[in-house]
């Protein structure tokens, strides 16, 4: 998906007065391999019930899996704004809700909270909060975090 259409869902996803035709699929952005590399094993994504419609926005994607024989998984939630101004704006304010450690990473801004056991990403007019590993957000690491920004920061 390119950037700008990626954006125009995203705007659709946040922005109930703008087209609603588009729709998003958060796993089409972030997909199976992605959770795989940053999780470091096999994962799935969480199952599908075929007799309930999928909604056309879809902004939160999770896949599960196994390792050392404790359960993990890899969730990413997207979010936009109407201007990018709109975004940076939630996206500090956000940062000083939560103690964070500020992360660099190439064309975008991003943070650790240990407190939540997220990575929050921003690029442009998109949000995107990773949680990558155990449940309990104490237990996640800050690495895979960041190997699974990296992949998604090329995507956004």
């Amino acid at each position: 998906m390119h950037s700008r259409t990626f954006l125009v869902a995203m705007l659709v996803a946040f922005a109930p007065h703008a087209v609603a035709q588009e729709a998003f699929d958060a796993c089409e952005v972030f997909t199976q391999a992605d959770a795989e590399a940053a999780l470091g094993t096999s994962a799935q994504p969480e199952p599908v019930n075929p007799k309930v419609k999928r909604p056309k926005v879809v902004p939160k994607c999770t896949y599960n899996g196994f390792k050392e024989g404790k359960a993990v998984a890899a969730t990413v939630e997207f979010r936009s704004g109407k201007t990018e101004g709109d975004v940076k704006s939630a996206f500090g304010e956000h940062r000083l809700q939560v103690q964070t450690k500020p992360i660099l990473l190439t064309g975008s801004e991003a943070f650790w909270s240990a407190k939540t056991g997220q990575m929050n990403l921003r690029k442009d007019r998109t949000w995107a909060q990773i949680s990558v590993g155990p449940a309990k957000p104490a237990d996640r690491d800050l690495d895979q975090a960041k190997k699974l920004a990296e992949i998604l920061v090329k995507k956004l």
